[in-house]
This record gives C-alpha cells, sequence and structure tokens, in this order.
C-alpha cells in the first residue's frame, strides 16, 4: 500500500465523523471533516504523481472513496439539500460505474475525466457552502439554490459524457 492510497482511505475513515456530525449538528466540526477529507481528494492525486506511484489499483479506489465520501455526506444533508438531487447523484455514479466495470471487462480502465471531476468539486464545493452557512447562522438560499443545479447539470452532462466516451466499449 502506497502513501497516495493511504491518503485516498484517510478519507473513507473521514467519511464517518462526516455522517455523525452531520446527524448531530455539529455544522462547524462537519465542515471541518469534510473539509479535510475534500483536501485529501487532492492530496491523494498530487503525491501519486509527485511520488510516481500512480497505479490502477489507486485510480480505482480514489473514484470508489470519492463517490462514498460525497454521497454519504450529501445523504445525510436530506432534506437540506434535496432528496431529488441525491438521487439524481447516486444514481449518475451507479451508471457510470457499470459503464467503467464493463469497459474494464475488456481491459481498459476508465479514468475520471474533467468533466466527473466538475462535478465532483461541484458536488463538494454545494456541501462546503451548506455546512459554512448553517456554521455562521447564514441564510444565503439563492447560492444554494444555484449551486443544486449546477450540481444537477454537472451530474447529467458528466453521465452523458462518460456514457458517449465509451459507447464503442459498450457496443454502440
Amino acid at each position: 500500500m502506497n502513501i497516495p492510497n493511504l491518503v485516498t482511505l484517510s478519507r473513507l475513515v473521514i467519511t464517518v465523523p462526516v455522517f455523525l456530525t452531520i446527524e448531530l449538528g455539529r455544522w462547524e466540526w462537519a465542515l471541518f471533516f469534510f473539509v479535510v477529507g475534500s483536501i485529501s481528494d487532492y492530496l491523494d492525486g498530487f503525491l501519486a504523481r509527485k511520488l510516481n506511484q500512480v497505479t490502477s489499483v489507486g485510480k480505482v479506489i480514489d473514484q470508489i472513496v470519492d463517490k462514498i465520501f460525497v454521497n454519504s455526506t450529501l445523504i445525510a444533508l436530506i432534506p437540506i439539500v434535496p432528496a431529488w438531487l441525491v438521487a439524481l447523484i447516486v444514481s449518475r455514479d451507479i451508471v457510470v460505474s457499470a459503464v467503467r466495470i464493463l469497459v474494464a471487462s475488456r481491459g481498459t480502465i476508465v479514468q475520471a475525466n474533467l468533466y466527473g471531476k466538475v462535478k465532483t468539486v461541484t458536488q463538494m464545493v454545494l456541501v462546503v457552502a451548506v455546512l459554512t452557512f448553517r456554521s455562521f447562522t447564514l441564510s444565503l438560499d439563492l447560492i444554494e439554490l444555484i449551486l443544486i443545479y449546477l450540481c444537477a447539470f454537472f451530474t447529467l452532462l458528466s453521465a452523458i459524457v462518460y456514457v458517449y466516451q465509451n459507447k464503442k466499449a459498450l457496443g454502440g
């Protein structure tokens, strides 16, 4: 197990305190843990490249851990974050994971692309905004609403792009 993969797995561990602190309404702590986890998402990739430790396993577990980290947090934030958005995000992740599994069965690993990364960043910004607004008792509903629809847009767009980019491998 290399250092970047350990950083990735630390994000999986930090998912638990994020979820629990949200459930307990401890917004400041939830924000702290979520930001630490979000930074680790950047850090694992940076370290993998810097230390020349990019691996197929790392590429796969990073994507899985990202989904667990962000989706668990969004589930904990229902109904602040609308359930329809969380369902859309989880559904997209299932579709993209299915595409990755099918393509992998043919010997290719599908890496995250720009659209998937923008989708993840948008989701993380939404979570940070929601937690920040609750931590400091701010009422910025319009900003949250804009972020919700941006998340929905990039979630759909990234799903369409993943399917389109892999249509040959999917037999289409």
